[in-house]
């Protein structure tokens, strides 16, 4: 019961803290965010139904390219599963990006999405047996760091210590720019099949061994000028899935001569934006095209790196500028998709074992100024794990579930104020924390009586 009053009273809290926070801001609306024409975005995930429709269509494909054996859909995951057999390679599919293409294609081009998965799935190769053998192929891509995170983890740990548990990853990576990861793949006439941990070893190659030989392909690859969208302002013209990865090549992204230090954007495989720092008008421009660009099939990242004597870091434009709108959204839509991965796969293992713990959602606002903010919602005597968020939503279940909320506090008071009662998950990306308890009845007064702790950053 319990559990359904906290299920309902997300969606109370989200819409009173919207309405509180219309209240105290006489001149704000919080809406959900969207795309800017009002359509959903390629990447929305499926309907069950829509999602069972196209996994049928797939499996048809599959078997009419000539994959055999007893051929699986995961509904839980999306994905298909294929199994060894002589001459064929046990193979897990992932439909999400195979079903974004599908969606984005008109009607009478859609049967070329599944004819690309099922000559995918009919034709993974073994891989090289030597290092030898495999060097030529390697390359470097850059994926988002929370796809490879998802992958190691792990199954939840006890209620009482909240840990997660970290399996055997299936791929080789690194992170990059705390927002982005690179990975290894053999890129063959077949296809493309990330870098193991036992390919390597099988191999006897290290991955700096590796990596180094994956960046010298890539540069004899990348010979071609960059795309001028403006003075100081450049785009990829590559158009062979790995324009993302070329961030990776100092040299490539020095070809655009910039105002500041560079600023990258990779919201998809087939895009790369370079701009300055200091050029706020080539900021917006590169921010602009990249909100369309983070809507195609196949998405990167939309967050920004800029380059440092240190590597790259994560950058937002100053507060107040031109650019800083779109940044602030790009930053927040890529939070969201990466909480919303996270959550469903911690409520799935929570459900499998029992455990009621629950995973506050990360959801996304935007007020009628272009304000962009993210909620999530914190309950007295809820046992929960609390996403990084702009605003926290304070809601008293002591009061009944149609209560107004008691507080909604910026990120940075609360953890200023109550910092002692957030616990930071173990082994968890992006971050999420354990709640240990709940403000006191005078910190809410406290609160209360200060309106400058519900400044939207």
């Amino acid at each position: 019961m319990e559990r359904n009053w906290r299920r309902r009273g997300v969606g109370l809290g989200l819409l009173t803290g919207a309405l509180v926070l219309g209240l105290w801001y006489v001149s704000m609306r919080a809406e959900p965010l969207q795309d800017p024409a009002g359509s959903p975005p390629a990447s929305v995930a499926p309907t069950q139904r829509e999602a069972d429709e196209f996994a049928q269509h797939a499996l048809e494909a599959m078997r009419a390219a000539g994959v055999r054996g007893e051929l699986r859909y995961d509904p839980e995951h999306f994905t298909l599963h294929v199994p060894e057999l002589e001459g064929q390679s046990a193979l897990t599919i992932s439909l999400s990006n195979f079903y974004d293409e599908y969606r984005a294609s008109p009607p009478e081009q859609r049967m070329h999405a599944l004819e690309r998965l099922a000559r995918f799935s009919a034709s993974q190769p073994k891989g090289p047996t030597t290092y030898a053998a495999a060097r030529s192929a390697l390359l470097p891509v850059v994926r988002p760091r929370s796809y490879f995170e998802l992958l190691k983890l792990g199954e939840l740990g006890s209620p009482k210590d909240g840990g997660v548990g970290s399996g055997e990853v299936p791929v080789v990576w690194r992170p990059l720019g705390e927002v982005l990861s690179v990975a290894l793949v053999l890129d063959t006439e077949e296809a493309m099949k990330y870098v193991s941990p036992e390919d390597l070893s099988k191999w006897g190659a290290t991955f700096e061994q590796a990596s180094a030989d994956a960046l010298e392909n890539l540069r004899r690859k990348s010979s071609e000028d960059l795309e001028t969208l403006a003075p100081g302002t450049c785009r990829a013209r590559w158009g062979d899935s790995y324009a993302s990865s070329r961030l990776v090549l100092d040299e490539v992204v020095g070809r655009c001569p910039v105002q500041g230090e560079p600023v990258v954007l990779v919201p998809n495989r087939d895009e790369l934006l370079v701009t300055g720092s200091k050029d706020d008008e080539g900021l917006f421009k590169v921010a602009e095209w990249a909100l369309a660009a983070y809507e195609a099939p196949r998405p990167v990242d939309g967050r920004a790196l800029r380059r440092t004597a240190q590597g790259w870091v994560p950058f937002l434009p100053p507060k107040g500028s031109k650019s800083w709108p779109a940044f602030r959204k790009l930053l927040v839509e890529s939070q969201q998709r990466d909480y919303a991965a996270q959550g469903a796969e911690l409520d799935q293992r929570n459900q499998q074992q029992g455990v009621d713990v629950f995973v506050a959602e990360f959801i996304p606002y935007q007020d009628e100024h272009g304000n962009v903010f993210s909620q999530a919602t914190w309950i007295r005597g809820s046992d929960t794990l609390l996403p990084r968020v702009d605003m926290v939503i304070f809601m008293d279940s002591e009061k009944g579930p149609e209560a107004p909320p008691v507080a909604v506090v910026r990120w940075e008071v609360v953890e200023r104020d109550v910092g002692a009662l957030l616990s930071p998950v173990e082994g968890l990306y992006p971050v999420r924390y354990r709640l240990k308890g709940f403000p006191s009845e005078a910190q809410l007064a406290r609160w209360k009586k200060d309106p400058s702790v519900m400044d939207v950053p």
